[in-house]
């Protein structure tokens, strides 16, 4: 029996039988870790060993070196922890040769060290260890390979490669051709995992390697390293938002982003400016529906970039648009729209009324006067930003069709559903012939179609693009997505008005437990889910039922969204619906009684659910006089 870090051909041959050792399971870490430590006379609970042999990812030779350590130094074990997470320490102090592995000369801080001087001598001069450093500062756990091959990627491997050699000539076989030997000679000496057959091809690092490997370079090349490193997710992400939509390619360079973010203690990526790919933060975690995440992470930024930048600068407007947007997708509707209309002042002023900042910054201000109800005015918005964006931005400008997607959308909340259908109809046949049919943009129009071919009287033709749009959403973007949940959402509410409604409560329980599973139990989206939920259980023949279910949502979605919030109002109304249907003609006339003035005054008389709550009324009083 032979032990090898190799994983090359000389070794990998029918002749031989390969059994793959790599790290512990998380039991097995734990069981050392008690085993070892049995004698330690502090002591050591399951949660300490757990999160020790996480933190050094269950790693065997560094497991080894720490329980060492602990016994050496009487060190408590929540102390060591902190030390170990501090990037500020390093390994060389944490897992030092003086408390060697059991029955192993090497040192983790070594062991590396070895496996990448073999490394170099496989792949052109300095670039396997440049390559190594590169992949030190993104997320360990798997980046797509396509990162590496980025021109940000590759230039920082042909310089830095240039620096190790010392040759003064760079890599002898720059490009993507050193790219991928640089990063099959890491992989024959199992510093990486490269998988090429996955989809996209990925790239797993130990995160004690990449680790170790950061804290080989240079403390004066760093700053240049974590630039480097961003760049080539910025260029990567750039490049496949233009593209149909990657869920697993956006999900692993957002991992990297966070690991930049930890590992460069927020201080390597501000030159002037906010890093543009920490501007994908907030837009990542909003689309996801993490929205208390989004508010949070930016509010940091935004706490960072306010000494470094200054007050006016237009990444500090752009964050605290940001925070504004998440405090809005939380429920606060008004205050947010408030919040906007004091940016976009300020936007206008520093940055010109025609700026793209500005333009996004109004955009969002429009979306939130539409959530207060002010219709008309937020459709002029639009149209007259859709228009602006299209000179400066071009016609089919993801910020352009969502202007005028939202255009339509006012357009049919005024009352014009055919005109909003037609106005759906001509974006999506633009998208598709621009984009694809399975194009993000495209997928997000075609769900607007849906919606108003419902509204505009052909409920069963909703049905079929709705079921369309879930079918493509779900392989785009996957079930839980929240695109994909307001889609089968919908999808379930024009099943009802066809008349499936028993498939349509079937349908609105799964996109609830769904959406309480993905966002939470009281995110704006989870609960309209449960509130449609109920009130279309009652409409399927549980009125009493969905009624006490209603009542008991009311005053959650009030504190959430706001007493005043159209879904709010919404409800109100749906309880009215209910008590009619179940015969209460006095209670539900009672309610829209005290409704009315509030959907009038937040919505509009010419809102459809204001003309829906007055004919209810109006059907209830005549049938109490009879």
């Amino acid at each position: 029996m032979v032990t090898t870090r190799r994983r090359d051909a000389g070794v990998i041959r029918s002749s031989s039988r390969i059994v793959q050792v790599g790290t512990f399971a998380p039991k097995e870490a734990v069981d050392y870790l008690r085993s070892r430590l049995a004698a330690d006379e502090g002591g050591h609970d399951d949660g300490q060993l757990h999160a020790l042999a996480d933190t050094l990812g269950h790693f065997p030779l560094a497991l080894s070196q720490a329980a060492a350590f602990l016994i050496d130094t009487g060190m408590p074990l929540t102390t060591y922890r902190e030390l170990l997470e501090d990037q500020r320490q390093t390994l060389s102090d944490l897992l030092p040769a003086t408390s060697p592995a059991d029955e192993h000369g090497d040192t983790v801080a070594t062991a590396w060290q070895l496996a990448l001087d073999r490394a170099e001598t496989l792949a052109p001069a300095g670039s396997a260890r440049a390559t190594l450093e590169l992949l030190s500062m993104l997320a360990p756990d798997g980046v797509t390979e396509a990162v590496l091959h980025t021109t940000a990627a590759r230039r920082w491997i042909v310089q830095a490669a240039d620096d190790h050699s010392d040759t003064g000539r760079g890599p002898a076989q720059p490009g993507e051709r050193a790219v991928l030997l640089s990063l099959r000679a890491l992989h024959r000496l199992s510093l990486v995992t490269h998988d090429p057959s996955r989809t996209p091809a990925s790239i797993e690092v130990h995160a004690l390697v990449q680790r170790a490997a950061r804290e080989s370079v240079p403390e004066q090349v760093r700053p240049r390293l974590a630039v480097a490193a961003a760049d080539a997710v910025e260029e990567l992400w750039s490049s496949t938002a233009e593209r149909a939509y990657e869920p697993e390619t956006e999900a692993a360079l957002y991992r990297s982003v966070e690991v930049l973010r930890r590992t460069t203690g927020g201080d390597l990526l501000w030159d002037g400016r906010l890093h543009p790919v920490l501007r994908r933060i907030g837009p990542y975690l909003t689309g996801l529906g993490r929205d208390a995440a989004a508010r949070d992470v930016c509010q940091e930024l935004l706490g960072l970039a306010r000494p470094r930048l200054g007050d006016e600068h237009r990444d500090v407007l752009y964050l605290r648009c940001r925070v504004a947007l998440a405090v809005g997708e939380l429920g606060e509707a008004a205050s947010t729209r408030i919040s906007l209309e004091h940016i976009r002042r300020e936007a206008e002023r520093i940055l010109g009324p025609r700026d793209p900042d500005t333009l996004t910054i109004r955009q969002h201000e429009a979306r939130f006067r539409m959530e207060e109800g002010a219709v008309a005015a937020a459709m002029r918005d639009f149209t007259e930003l859709a228009d602006q964006a299209a000179d400066r931005l071009g016609p089919d400008h993801a910020l352009v069709i969502d202007a005028r997607s939202h255009a339509a959308l006012c357009r049919g909340l005024a009352g014009d559903a055919v005109g909003a259908r037609d106005d759906c109809t001509a974006l999506v046949e633009m998208l598709e012939q621009r984009h694809g049919p399975g194009h993000r943009l495209t997928l997000s129009v075609l769900a607007d179609l849906g919606r108003w071919t419902g509204e505009a009287g052909d409920s069963h033709a909703a049905v079929d693009i709705y079921l369309r749009a879930v079918t493509q959403l779900e392989s785009a973007v996957g079930r839980l997505h929240r695109d994909t949940l307001i889609a089968r959402h919908n999808l379930a509410y024009w099943r009802g008005l066809a008349g499936e409604r028993d498939l349509a409560v079937e349908e609105f329980t799964a996109a609830a437990e769904d959406a309480e599973l993905a966002l939470g139990a009281d995110h704006p989206t989870t609960l309209t889910y449960r509130v449609n939920l109920s009130f279309w259980r009652g409409l399927a023949g549980e009125p009493a039922t969905a009624l006490a279910e209603l009542a008991e949502l009311q005053p959650a979605v009030d504190s959430v969204l706001g007493a005043d919030h159209p879904r709010a109002l919404r409800t109100r109304q749906q309880r009215a619906e209910l008590l009619e249907l179940s015969g209460d003609r006095g209670g539900a006339a009672a309610l829209l009684t005290s409704l009315l003035p509030d959907v009038i005054r937040v919505q509009g008389s010419d809102h459809p659910r204001t003309r829906e709550a007055a004919e209810a009324l109006a059907r209830c009083g005549e049938r109490e006089a009879r």
